[in-house]
């Protein structure tokens, strides 16, 4: 899969881009917040959809409103040429697919496309930036291991979380020596329940004592009652008695006071009378006053006449804006005077000149025309300029840069040792093969020295056994050929292969790596030499480019217009508009002198029309007060008259009903007497006292008759005796022993409520069964926990074997792949990336000493990463064909680190499409054949 356009409509800070990737490699480049990040969002965001809209930082929505999406239009060698596009709608955006046979898809077809990946599957292998290779030095070793299994293995990272969540819930369920987790809990429980249930054994030998307890208590309860019953009832009688008493005495007194009042006085009678002589009072006080201001009222004259006034105040309006409208043309026609001389300063002309130039919209047009062209010629001569700026300014840094590289030069004495090796490499490969052909020989010889010799010996000591001759001859000979090949070897001669075996053998790897290190710096070389003669090459293909043409038609229209030919093309527009605000300001300042003429005449009549109603002279300034003056002045008048007239009704009006009123009150007056059955008001007072005593009379004596009847027929007790001073020692003495009587009451009643409780609770105490109820329950949540905790136990035992499955199957292929990767990264410092039986990953180095990956640097952990990484993507590039986008990963590498990464990346482009972003010029300038964007202004990107 390979993305070809990127056309967004509005995402973040880009709206209207499209960006086409032509090459293998891109490379966005831009400064920080120039939006790096926000393209590569989109291209995430427009395949896997919208980030969730409870986190709005990360859906990137335009800010100013407009469309917000866009189209990634890619190819994939399944299924050809296919446009993704994906716009505002639910959460994750509404995604349309337009496939290059002419089908249509959504969501299912793009799952299909993307092969079944979701965002965090493609991120985990496809999808990196710096700060991921960062947090490998955070990380501990087991953690380092299984990011770098996640990196090397799909699917081993959700196996590993799952492992995780599974070991965390165990730990949750016991822990050997823990007191929270369940089981442990559950086992203590269960131990203080048995102690509970041995307790409640304990507890039930009391019961029989209790019981007899109770019964004893019962008799002396009933005793207390009949007692207290007949007590009770002596002291109630004995204090009716002691009320009742009293009260006779008090009802006689009160019965003789109410036989004494008068009768069919009125009630409330006093309280009456007073009421009507305040109204009497304050009634004839009011009837001389009105009297007196009836006679103090003044007559009437005559009336002035108010409607011509009255007419022109009601067009008050039209005077003002008469008035207001000539302030506004002569300001305005004072505004256009100094408009218009200031408008003829800035062009520079006579007012004349101005009016008599063309200021027409075809002027306009073809003013606009000729700038423009006059604008894009210097832009493109300015862009000439700067990009023969920047190839020089390349150029200077490529020469310092060989400059630099050529003080790195390998010594002169490194060169003549690398050419002589060169001879006599060949050389000391042959001395090595015919020093060991004869040292074969001489084995040889050794061997048949030592064959002869004991054929010798045995035929000698055969010969003197059998004292035969002949076989001691023999014998003789042999041992004679074994002593010359003997003396023969020792006298061999010293050659000169064996000087040059001597010489150089253990120097090979020494001169190999100088060879490497004079092949690598001669590279480089040619390199840095190349890319000055780009920059040569470059420079001399920039055009030339220049303006005069342009700038000859420019200054020919302005001389047509009558503008200074040294105008500035970026004034010129601003003094054309004010040419035609000259036109219209002269316009309009004609237009505003008729209209003030006809406005002065008006006002004129309106003044003469005022003089003649009010009678007074008037000027423009006072017109409206004179008839404000005139008009209050009358007003005044007439509402005196009218108030006078008012007045004096109202008066005469309020007098005729006070007499009414005073009237009514003195026949009320007499009415109350009438009924008292009196004739003066002083007899009124003697009868209102004498009926106020018997009434209180009469209602304390229902009082005494009311207690009397509650209480009831009261006899004398026979408990008092005859002598009435003993009922109040009779009472105390009663109540003393009723005190005592529920004392003892009380207590046997607490002591009842003990023991009864006592042996309610053991007849009824249901808390034996219900804590074996609770040990049953308990022991079953004990059962259940520990089947959890043993099937939690499997499935961890079940997921190690997954996961040493997949070690075994999946990632030794990708581990050979990533060794290579490793190695080359490392510069042949380390030759193997492996798993140990612990299965912790360590790095072989060439000396053959192993290291734990959580012992290497943090440079040496990020090229690991970065090797199991590449080689995954690699491993699935048939399945899997998705671009690796790189967010500056390498940025911190230092420069041969990142000449090694680099060199790898460029390899790897053959099968891969890589996007890369980055703010370093230096990353920038790394792949000199990659496709360049500049994402501040991607119109002015370099395609290399």
């Amino acid at each position: 899969m390979k993305l070809e356009k990127l056309i967004i409509y509005g995402f973040g800070r880009h709206e209207n881009r499209t960006i086409e990737l032509n090459k293998p490699m891109a490379i966005f480049y831009g400064m920080n917040e120039a939006g790096k990040t926000t393209i590569q969002q989109f291209i995430l965001q427009m395949l896997f959809g919208f980030s969730a809209r409870s986190q709005p930082h990360k859906r990137y929505e335009p800010k100013a409103g407009g469309k917000y999406g866009g189209q990634l239009q890619l190819s994939d060698p399944v299924y050809g040429r296919v446009v993704i596009e994906r716009i505002a709608g639910k959460s994750a955006g509404d995604v349309t697919l337009w496939f290059e046979d002419g089908r249509r898809g959504g969501e299912a077809e793009l799952s299909e496309l993307l092969r079944g990946y979701d965002r965090a599957s493609y991120e985990a292998i496809y999808s990196f930036s710096v700060h991921e290779l960062q947090d490998l030095d955070r990380m501990t070793e087991q953690e380092l291991t299984r990011t770098l299994l996640s990196s090397g293995t799909a699917g081993v990272d959700q196996a590993g979380k799952m492992e995780s969540q599974l070991e965390r819930e165990m730990g949750e369920l016991f822990k050997k020596a823990g007191k929270l987790p369940l089981i442990n809990r559950l086992t203590e429980e269960l131990r203080e329940l048995e102690s509970e249930l041995r307790e409640y054994k304990q507890r039930a030998d009391t019961f029989r004592p209790a019981t007899e307890r109770l019964e004893q208590i019962k008799q002396r309860l009933a005793e207390l009652d009949h007692a207290e019953s007949i007590l009770v009832q002596d002291i109630k009688e004995a204090e009716k008695w002691q009320q009742t008493a009293p009260l006779l005495a008090r009802k006689y007194q009160l019965a003789c006071l109410a036989e004494n009042g008068p009768e069919n006085f009125p009630e409330s009678g006093i309280r009456l009378y007073e009421r009507l002589l305040d109204q009497k009072n304050e009634l004839q006080a009011e009837s001389a006053f009105l009297e007196n201001e009836i006679n103090r009222l003044e007559p009437l004259g005559e009336l002035p006449e108010t409607d011509s006034i009255a007419d022109l105040l009601g067009r008050e309006a039209e005077w003002h804006q008469m008035n207001s409208s000539l302030k506004v043309k002569k300001e305005e026609r004072s505004r256009l005077q100094d408009e218009l001389g200031r408008l003829l300063k800035l062009c520079g002309m006579t007012q004349e000149r101005a009016l008599y130039a063309d200021a027409s919209l075809e002027q306009e047009e073809r003013l606009k025309t000729v700038l423009d062209a006059l604008q894009t010629a210097e832009q493109e001569q300015a862009f000439g300029q700067r990009r023969l700026a920047e190839e020089r300014q390349r150029l200077s840094e490529a020469e310092h840069a060989l400059k630099q590289y050529l003080d790195t030069e390998p010594p002169e004495e490194q060169r003549k040792r690398a050419e002589q090796w060169a001879d006599i490499e060949p050389q000391l490969a042959l001395a090595k093969v015919q020093q060991k052909r004869q040292a074969g020989t001489a084995a040889n010889n050794r061997l048949a020295q030592f064959l002869l010799g004991a054929i010798g010996m045995v035929g000698l000591i055969i010969a003197v056994l059998s004292a035969d001759a002949f076989t001691g001859l023999l014998a003789a000979m042999a041992l004679g050929a074994s002593v010359w090949l003997w003396l023969r070897d020792r006298k061999s001669p010293h050659t000169a292969n064996d000087e040059l075996v001597e010489r150089y053998a253990g120097q090979e790897e020494e001169y190999e790596a100088l060879l490497r290190k004079l092949a690598e710096y001669d590279k480089g070389l040619d390199e840095r030499f190349d890319a000055i003669e780009a920059s040569k090459r470059k420079i001399a293909a920039l055009p030339q480019t220049d303006s005069s043409e342009e700038l000859l038609e420019y200054r020919r229209l302005l001389k047509s217009l009558g503008f200074p030919e040294d105008t500035s093309p970026a004034t010129v527009l601003t003094l054309f508009d004010k040419l035609r605000d000259v036109h219209a300001a002269a316009s309009r300042l004609e237009r505003i002198t008729e209209e003030i003429g006809k406005l002065e005449s008006g006002r004129q009549a309106w003044l003469e029309q005022v003089q003649r109603v009010c009678g007074k002279p008037a000027s423009a300034g006072n017109a409206i007060s004179v008839l404000r003056a005139e008009w209050e002045t009358r007003q005044q008048k007439l509402q005196y008259a009218g108030k006078i007239r008012e007045k004096n009704q109202q008066l005469a009006e309020q007098s005729r009903k006070c007499a009414e009123r005073l009237a009514k009150l003195s026949e009320a007056s007499e009415e109350l007497f009438k009924r008292a059955a009196v004739e003066n008001e002083d007899s009124f007072y003697r009868a209102a006292k004498m009926a106020e005593q018997a009434r209180a009379a009469q209602e304390q004596l229902q009082v005494v008759q009311s207690q009397l009847s509650a209480i009831g027929k009261v006899e004398k007790p026979a408990a008092l005796g005859d002598e009435e001073d003993t009922a109040e020692q009779f009472l105390e003495r009663s109540r003393q022993k009723l005190d005592e009587l529920q004392e003892e009451r009380q207590s046997l009643w607490e002591e009842q409520a003990e023991k009864f409780q006592l042996t309610r609770h053991l007849l009824s105490d249901e808390g034996h069964s219900m804590k074996l109820q609770e040990l049953e329950v308990k022991k079953a949540e004990f059962q259940d926990a520990a089947r959890e905790w043993a099937v939690n136990r499997a499935i961890v035992e079940v997921f190690k074997q997954m996961m040493d499955e997949l070690k075994e199957t999946k990632l030794p292929a990708v581990l050979t792949l990533s060794e290579s990767y490793f190695t080359q990264l490392t510069g042949g410092e380390y030759v193997r990336l492996l798993l140990s039986q612990e299965g912790n990953f360590e790095a072989l180095r060439k000396d053959g000493l192993r290291f734990r990956v959580i012992e290497l640097s943090q440079a040496t952990k990020e090229q690991a990463y970065l090797a199991l990484r590449f080689a995954l993507a690699s491993s699935l590039k048939e399945s899997h064909p998705f671009p690796i986008i790189m967010d500056d990963p390498f940025v911190h590498f230092d420069r041969r680190r990142s000449q090694q990464v680099i060199k790898l990346v460029e390899e790897l482009q053959a099968d891969h499409q890589f996007i890369y972003f980055t703010c370093h010029e230096t990353m920038r300038q790394a792949w000199p054949s990659a496709q360049q964007i500049d994402v501040a202004n991607p119109e002015r990107s370099i395609q290399a």
